[in-house]
Protein backbone atom coordinates (compact mmCIF):
# COMPACT_ATOMS: atom_id res chain seq x y z
CA UNK A 1 0.00 0.00 0.00
CA UNK A 2 1.30 3.65 -1.00
CA UNK A 3 0.57 4.90 2.29
CA UNK A 4 2.41 2.20 4.39
CA UNK A 5 5.45 2.91 2.55
CA UNK A 6 5.10 6.06 2.97
CA UNK A 7 5.23 5.97 6.44
CA UNK A 8 8.06 3.95 6.53
CA UNK A 9 10.11 6.21 4.14
CA UNK A 10 8.71 9.25 6.70
CA UNK A 11 9.77 7.08 9.99
CA UNK A 12 12.89 6.28 8.02
CA UNK A 13 14.16 10.19 7.12
CA UNK A 14 12.88 11.83 10.33
CA UNK A 15 15.01 9.83 12.47
CA UNK A 16 17.92 10.46 10.27
CA UNK A 17 17.81 13.86 10.62
CA UNK A 18 17.30 13.85 14.14
CA UNK A 19 19.97 11.15 14.39
CA UNK A 20 17.90 9.43 16.71
CA UNK A 21 14.98 6.39 16.33
CA UNK A 22 12.50 9.15 17.13
CA UNK A 23 9.13 7.44 15.48
CA UNK A 24 8.25 4.30 13.71
CA UNK A 25 6.18 3.55 11.02
CA UNK A 26 3.90 1.62 13.26
CA UNK A 27 3.68 5.20 15.99
CA UNK A 28 2.32 6.65 12.56
CA UNK A 29 -0.20 4.47 11.75
CA UNK A 30 -1.15 4.63 15.07
CA UNK A 31 -1.04 8.46 15.25
CA UNK A 32 -2.94 8.33 12.06
CA UNK A 33 -5.74 6.21 13.48
CA UNK A 34 -6.14 7.93 16.66
CA UNK A 35 -6.16 10.82 15.36
CA UNK A 36 -9.21 9.31 12.68
CA UNK A 37 -10.81 8.54 15.92
CA UNK A 38 -10.50 12.00 17.89
CA UNK A 39 -12.00 13.66 14.40
CA UNK A 40 -15.09 11.42 14.60
CA UNK A 41 -15.99 11.57 18.02
CA UNK A 42 -14.94 14.81 19.32
CA UNK A 43 -14.40 17.27 16.76
CA UNK A 44 -12.14 19.73 14.10
CA UNK A 45 -10.90 21.35 17.12
CA UNK A 46 -10.10 18.62 19.27
CA UNK A 47 -8.30 17.04 16.15
CA UNK A 48 -6.13 19.93 15.78
CA UNK A 49 -5.30 19.73 19.26
CA UNK A 50 -4.22 16.23 19.61
CA UNK A 51 -1.49 17.05 16.26
CA UNK A 52 -0.46 20.19 18.37
CA UNK A 53 0.50 18.07 20.98
CA UNK A 54 1.44 14.67 19.13
CA UNK A 55 4.15 16.77 17.74
CA UNK A 56 5.71 18.49 21.32
CA UNK A 57 4.95 14.81 22.89
CA UNK A 58 7.65 13.10 20.05
CA UNK A 59 10.05 15.50 19.62
CA UNK A 60 12.05 18.40 21.18
CA UNK A 61 11.86 22.23 20.53
CA UNK A 62 15.33 21.77 18.80
CA UNK A 63 14.42 18.66 17.09
CA UNK A 64 11.25 20.19 16.08
CA UNK A 65 13.38 23.29 14.52
CA UNK A 66 15.84 20.64 12.97
CA UNK A 67 12.91 19.12 11.12
CA UNK A 68 11.58 22.76 9.30
CA UNK A 69 14.89 23.15 8.68
CA UNK A 70 15.19 20.34 6.14
CA UNK A 71 15.02 20.77 2.67
CA UNK A 72 12.21 17.87 2.52
CA UNK A 73 9.74 19.17 4.89
CA UNK A 74 7.28 20.62 3.04
CA UNK A 75 7.17 16.76 0.77
CA UNK A 76 6.46 15.26 3.75
CA UNK A 77 3.98 17.65 5.35
CA UNK A 78 2.03 17.67 1.76
CA UNK A 79 2.07 13.91 1.72
CA UNK A 80 1.18 13.54 5.53
CA UNK A 81 -2.01 16.00 4.67
CA UNK A 82 -2.48 13.48 1.46
CA UNK A 83 -2.32 10.53 3.86
CA UNK A 84 -5.25 12.11 6.04
CA UNK A 85 -7.46 12.46 3.17
CA UNK A 86 -6.76 9.37 2.18
CA UNK A 87 -7.79 7.63 5.49
CA UNK A 88 -10.87 10.06 5.24
CA UNK A 89 -9.63 12.44 8.83
CA UNK A 90 -9.63 15.61 7.41
CA UNK A 91 -11.65 16.29 3.69
CA UNK A 92 -9.59 17.92 0.79
CA UNK A 93 -10.70 21.11 0.88
CA UNK A 94 -9.01 20.90 4.74
CA UNK A 95 -5.79 19.53 3.19
CA UNK A 96 -5.54 22.61 0.76
CA UNK A 97 -6.32 25.45 3.19
CA UNK A 98 -3.56 23.29 5.24
CA UNK A 99 -1.36 23.08 2.46
CA UNK A 100 -1.14 26.64 2.23
CA UNK A 101 -0.23 27.09 5.71
CA UNK A 102 2.58 24.83 5.50
CA UNK A 103 6.08 27.08 4.95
Amino acid sequence: MKEKAFYRELAKNVNQILGRKAVTSDRIVRAVGQAKYIRQTRGKMALIHYLHTLKERLFSESELERLKQSPRQREFSYGMLDILVYEKVITPAESRMLKRMVP
